[in-house]
């Protein structure tokens, strides 16, 4: 992950960065998790708007990127609603 202030805050600061690529690419279980993670991590915008601007890879966020798109393949287990919290409460940090 990239070194930036904001990453100090970060709820996966500790987790090992597999589990934000190989790891979820292969485990359901684990995209829930990350998933889970992200969602509560107070930081998410932030690592969502590096990764966009950066042309990234893995999940930032909460959403799987390839080259700072969404992979439609590995956020498809995504609900309607996850999709809708996410983008929530993304937009009300911004606000």
């Amino acid at each position: 992950m990239i070194k930036n202030s904001w990453t100090k805050k970060a709820s996966c600061l500790n987790i090992d960065t597999n589990f934000f690529f190989d790891k979820y690419e292969d485990s359901i279980q684990i995209r829930h998790g990350m998933d889970k993670l992200c969602k509560e991590c107070p930081v998410r915008r932030e690592c969502l708007t590096v990764a966009i601007s950066r042309q990234e890879y893995g999940v930032w966020g909460g959403v799987y990127l390839e080259k700072g798109k969404i992979s439609k393949d590995m956020n498809n287990h995504k609900s309607q609603e996850d999709w809708f919290d996410l983008w929530s409460n993304v937009m009300m940090e911004v606000s």
